[in-house]
């Protein structure tokens, strides 16, 4: 594969997009240069939700500064995000889009089905190319071919209200470390402040989803693989056990989750930003840019390290660009310069970063958000001194979750099938929390037949 040489600015971290930052033109000459002449109309997704206008404005400025520096490119917008089933009929019937975004559990079906497009000859020409996380990268690549490009990672950690933790008698600056001490402060803020100790959510294959990166926590897995190559469910045991009877005693026994186990993220996040949620578990850089555009306050936000039960690991994912199978070379190429202005450029050129951020805090977008760094540390590390001036953020607030990104193991998600495991598991996570005789063991039993029947399918 072509390789290049590489400057000093040449790779910093993936800003998390839900913030809708961009690059400003800068009359760098590192600038995209224009695609060839032949017009191209490319359809992407990514687009901000409407809710946050402030992200959606950026977002339509940057495109229309794209298609001034490369004239023959038209972008069309969609701000729907990923759905596995709603893409699966759209990817087969041809109506998907040209660029798509997905989380990291979605590759490896649509390499498999053939569904999105060798990019490798383009992506090599990125500047940044060859400095991506090839932890994330594995996932992107067979054979010499390149399916996607990250956009951001994450990793699992706590995220918590500091006022909810002052007013329970709790210090702010030292969140729980151990799924024993989130009992224990979920517990006390329930009871101090009647306010829900630490929120959940089931929904959605979110319920799934936490019992995976809860179980990592314990040293399980959710899928193992034989020697044969054969997947089979692993969670049938004392990991996941302990995890399902964590949830059991905090919600019946201590009455600290609260009556609302029904929702979603979008639900949580929500109810977190409105003061009534003391903890609860997800990627706090992602989860801040949505509780800052829905008013909540910047001081309040807390973000700790995921917690543990012994095994010192930490899910971790990331989301994922890339182009539909049935796309034109112009338009993969064109995508591919969209990837490159969008997502790469205001992170490895420091010059377009700080016109990034200035941007960004100028109408009032969250600057400076720490996160699980996708390129090298010492490149993330030029990167915020380049931004540090605009950097709106109480940073120190999440200095307990970034001193965890460099102490735990990074486990990924289910490698085959994750998003129906993740459906196949809500409903016995819904089970334990909304019925108080709940059988463990025999709804792990059932979920263990479900998913080996979801991975047989996969085989065959």
């Amino acid at each position: 594969m072509h390789r290049r040489t590489r400057s000093a600015l040449a790779a910093l971290v993936v800003l998390p997009l839900l913030a809708g930052t961009v690059a400003c033109t800068s009359g760098s000459s590192d600038a995209p240069t224009e695609a060839g002449d032949e017009p191209v109309t490319i359809t992407i997704m990514g687009k901000p939700a409407a809710t946050n206008t402030a992200a959606v404005e950026l977002f339509e400025r940057q495109v229309a500064e794209f298609e001034e520096a490369n004239p023959n490119i038209t972008i069309e917008a969609s701000d729907v995000p990923w759905d596995a089933k709603t893409f699966a009929t759209r990817l087969a019937g041809g109506n998907a889009p040209t660029l798509l975004r997905v989380p990291l559990t979605e590759p490896p079906a649509l390499i498999e089905r053939g569904q999105v497009a060798d990019i490798s000859d383009v992506a090599a020409e990125l500047e940044s190319f060859d400095d991506l996380n090839p932890r994330v990268m594995q996932f992107l690549e067979r054979d010499g071919a390149v399916y996607g490009i990250p956009e951001k990672s994450y990793a699992f950690g706590l995220v918590y209200n500091r006022d909810l933790f002052e007013q329970a008698g709790l210090d702010p600056d030292s969140p729980p470390e151990t799924w024993d001490e989130v009992r224990e402060y979920a517990a006390q803020i329930a009871e101090t402040t009647g306010k829900t100790g630490f929120g959940e959510i089931t929904t959605n294959n979110s319920g799934g989803w936490h019992l995976t990166g809860y179980d990592y926590t314990h040293g399980g897995r959710i899928i193992e693989q034989d020697a044969s190559g054969n997947w089979t469910a692993a969670f049938n045991d004392d990991d996941a056990r302990e995890v399902l009877e964590l949830w059991k005693a905090m919600r019946w026994e201590d009455d600290s989750l609260g009556d609302n186990v029904l929702g979603k993220q979008e639900d949580l996040v929500a109810e977190f930003t409105a003061g009534n949620v003391g903890m609860w578990v997800s990627a706090p850089p992602d989860v801040y840019p949505n509780y800052i555009a829905a008013g909540g306050d910047p001081d309040a936000f807390g973000a700790g390290p995921m917690p543990q039960g012994g095994a010192d690991s930490t899910l971790a994912g990331a989301t994922v660009l890339m182009v539909n199978a049935q796309a034109t070379e112009a338009e993969k190429e064109a995508a591919v310069k969209w990837i490159d202005w969008r997502a790469l450029r205001p992170n490895y050129d420091l010059e377009v970063a700080a016109e990034t951020a200035e941007a960004s805090a100028a109408d009032g977008l969250p600057v400076g958000v720490p996160v699980a760094p996708i390129f090298s540390d010492e490149a993330y590390a030029a990167y915020r001194d380049a931004i540090d001036e605009f950097v709106n953020v109480p940073v120190d607030n999440f200095a307990p979750y970034v001193a965890s990104l460099g102490a735990f193991e990074y486990v990924p998600e289910p490698e085959v099938a994750s998003q129906e495991i993740y459906a196949a598991l809500d409903p016995l996570v819904q089970a334990v929390l909304t019925d108080p005789n709940a059988d463990i063991d025999a709804l792990l039993a059932d979920a263990e037949s479900r998913v080996n029947a979801i991975l047989a399918q996969h085989a065959s």
